[in-house]
Order: C-alpha cells, then structure tokens, then sequence
C-alpha cells in the first residue's frame, strides 16, 4: 500500500498504524530522503533546492516500491509526472488521505519543519493545495475522507476498503 495527500493528512502516522496492524514494514519517504543523505529536509532545501529534492525524492521512491510493505509519501511526490506514472504502474494499492484546507491548517499550526509552509500566506497554500489534489485523484485507487477521524479510524476504514477491493 501507498498512502498519498497532502502535507499534515497523516500519512506516516497512519502507515505506522497500517504496518504494525498488517505486521509488515513502514517505510516513510521522507524518512528514507533523510537517511540516505544524513541531512534533514529542510536543510537539503536551504543547500541544494527544492529540485535537489524532488530529484532524490523521485530515486527513493523507485527503491520503496520495490519493497513491500507500506509506504508513506511526500506530500508532493505526486506532483511528478514520472512518480505519478511510477505509482500508477506499481502493483501498490494508492491510498489518498483526503483531508480539507482547514484540516491541514489546523494540524499544522505551529509546525516549523516544512520548508514548503515557511512564508506561506493562506491564498498561496490553497493554491499549492489544489493543485496537489488533482494529482492525488489522478492515481488514488481508494480516498478516505480523514477530517475529523483519529488515525486508528483512518487505518481501520482503510483495512475494510483494502479487504473488498
């Protein structure tokens, strides 16, 4: 499985639930990006860019799918035509935690981590986000809604809807 979304809709705590509940491995792309190089995130954005980035991000997530298990993605992993081909190609089950603009914000607030959210006004995400969510509908095979759910609702109402496909 695959989980896709927005930043701040809970992919990595819910693949975390989904793994340990599935008794397989969880691999975080993010995680993996930062492991790989030994730099953080946003440090790899101030140094190298955001293109750096994508390019790395693009490479790890040739890796991850080779691997089972789940894996949790950037928020803007999708947004490269070649990862969504990528994605769409992979026997992986694509699952989108749709979450609202006011849910994100919300989650987020506070959240100093993201280089994507520094001097980020309110029209400039709602627009990042739309144009994000059209990629996520493009490749998802499931989408639940997780405004107001708990993650371990979210991993359940996956489990159900993984289990009828």
């Amino acid at each position: 499985m695959v989980l896709i979304g927005f930043m701040g809709s809970g992919k990595t705590t819910v693949g975390q639930l989904l793994a340990a509940a599935l008794n397989c491995p969880h691999i975080d792309l993010d995680q993996s990006i930062v492991a790989s190089t030994g730099k953080s995130i946003s440090r790899i954005f101030a140094e190298q860019g955001e293109a750096c980035f994508r390019r790395l991000e693009s490479d790890r997530l040739a890796a991850a799918l080779t691997q089972e298990g789940i894996l949790s993605t950037g928020g803007g992993t999708p947004v490269s035509l070649f990862n969504r081909q990528r994605l769409i190609r992979s026997d992986a089950l694509v699952i989108f935690l749709k979450t609202s603009p006011e849910g994100i914000l919300k989650r987020l607030q506070g959240d100093t981590d993201r280089p994507l959210l520094k001097n980020m006004n309110r029209t400039r995400f709602i627009t990042l986000f739309q144009e994000r969510e059209s990629y996520y509908h493009e490749i998802a095979d499931i989408e639940i809604v997780t405004d107001d759910k708990t993650p371990e609702k979210i991993a359940r109402e996956i489990i159900e809807k993984a289990a009828s496909l």
